[in-house]
């Protein structure tokens, strides 16, 4: 940056969050509970246990609140980071401004945001959540808690972890849909959904929901203290865990969501607010998607429901077919699942996805004939960005740069697993050599006319 210049300011947002009737302070954003923060009272008590305390719901209002900023607040198109005052009434003052809690939360969230954040924790009025104790007939000597979603990583990791710890495991859901729990068993069940919902207008704020990873890990850190699990299973492949951080896009920040580093820190917070000792734990960390994906197959024959799962993100109003809600096919995530259902020697409809087809030189025709899609060039840049996400994190395979980011790679991942520096070094590298062959592979059957080829220089 010369001295004609001039400097960017961070984007800025104050928040207060009131309960119903409070009055809000003058310049500051009203985040009011009930009208931009709605629980549901029946999923919330699918998370009472004998050890529900009043923190457990500060805990999910704070997480809400999080969500809430980053969803309000659009980033600079020439810079990443916001920055976010938030005001937040809980039970527990003093518990949450005391420096350990306040530490790490701010910690935990400016690593995975690339915000800045400071909080500020008041006493709220006497009234709270209603919530029903020991409904659940929640499970004894529970042995991990799982994040679980429609995604294809949380089902087949689910499948493999339940071979060994069976009714031990708890699933904790974090999808906002029950189509993956039949019939009433969510009832059942405890932690059947989130039990809240931040509610903004539609096309209103940021997109990158860097606050999501912070969501997830804080639920199911929640879930572990309240059966007392010793542990969080991350059932993210390698691709989606270590990949983000060593191949950041343009000029973002990098996307630690899935990674160890972050997951060590939402441990931390956790045992600040409640006491509780909790690790996550990443048993598909040297793996690639289609090998776990594989592996679940192995293990469950046709009991392996792997097809209905989601990967993409894109809301129905952006990828539908004939009303149809479809995934996009194009995406980083579609393009992983994709060349991963390849890899594992799996095939699935191609009416899938918007985009059936990836072999054809034009990227338009490649669509569905009855998409009416007005987002094509967004769907464009989508698709380009993540082809050229799974090229580059192939092409570190056996390169100098490779070798670069191994080393800069392997004493953060080393110091967040707990195991040596060699070995996290032997496992990146194996990854990537895995992640090589397998998008080589991927590429080759897409044919030389191939517009993801064009793009990526393998035609």
């Amino acid at each position: 940056m010369n001295d004609l210049t001039p400097a960017l300011t961070l984007r800025s947002l104050d928040v207060d969050v009131v309960q119903p009737g409070t009055a809000v302070r003058r310049g500051r954003t009203p985040c009011e509970i009930e009208t931009h923060v709605r629980f549901d009272t029946s999923a919330l008590e699918s998370f009472a246990s004998r050890n529900w305390r009043p923190d457990v719901y500060d805990a999910l209002l704070v997480a809400a609140a999080v969500e809430f900023c980053d969803r309000k607040l659009t980033r600079h198109a020439h810079a990443w980071g916001r920055s976010f005052k938030v005001r937040v009434p809980v039970h527990s003052p003093a518990l949450w401004n005391s420096r350990g809690v306040s530490q790490s939360l701010i910690s935990a969230l400016e690593l995975v945001t690339g915000d800045a954040w400071s909080f500020e924790f008041v006493e709220r009025a006497p009234a709270t959540q209603s919530v029903q104790q020991t409904r659940m007939e929640f499970p004894r000597d529970v042995g991990s808690v799982i994040a679980y979603s429609d995604g294809m990583d949380s089902r087949a990791v689910a499948g493999i972890e339940e071979r060994q710890l069976g009714d031990r495991l708890v699933r904790v859901r974090v999808g906002k849909k029950l189509s993956d729990i039949r019939g009433n068993d969510h009832r059942k069940r405890p932690f059947a959904r989130i039990p809240y919902r931040v509610l903004l207008h539609a096309n209103n704020g940021e997109t990158s929901a860097r606050s999501r990873g912070f969501k997830f890990g804080l639920v199911a850190g929640v879930a572990a203290f309240l059966v007392d699990a010793p542990e969080v299973i991350v059932p993210e492949s390698g691709q989606g865990a270590l990949a983000p951080v060593m191949i950041p896009v343009g000029q973002g920040h990098p996307d630690y969501r899935n990674h160890p580093v972050f997951t060590t820190k939402i441990a931390k917070l956790i045992g600040a607010i409640f006491g509780h000792e909790v690790t996550y734990r990443f048993p598909r960390l040297w793996h690639t998607k289609a090998q776990t994906l594989r592996k679940y197959v192995d293990l469950h024959g046709d009991r392996a429901a792997w097809q209905d799962t989601r990967s993409c993100w894109q809301q129905a109003r952006q990828v539908s077919v004939a009303h149809v809600w479809r995934q996009c096919g194009i995406c980083a995530a579609c393009m992983l699942r994709r060349m991963s259902v390849h890899a594992a020697g799996l095939t699935e409809a191609r009416d899938i996805y918007v985009w059936e087809d990836l072999g054809v030189s034009d990227f338009t025709s490649g669509a569905a004939g009855s998409f009416g899609g007005r987002n094509r060039n967004s769907l464009r840049e989508y698709a380009l960005a993540g082809a050229l996400h799974l090229d580059d994190f192939a092409a570190l395979d056996g390169s100098a740069e490779g070798e670069l980011i191994v080393r800069r790679a392997q004493g953060e991942v080393s110091r967040a697993t707990g195991i040596a520096v060699a070995e996290a070094a032997d496992g990146l590298r194996a990854l990537i050599k895995q992640h090589n062959k397998e998008w080589t592979s991927f590429s080759e059957s897409l044919g030389d006319s191939s517009f993801v080829n064009s793009w990526t220089d393998r035609s």
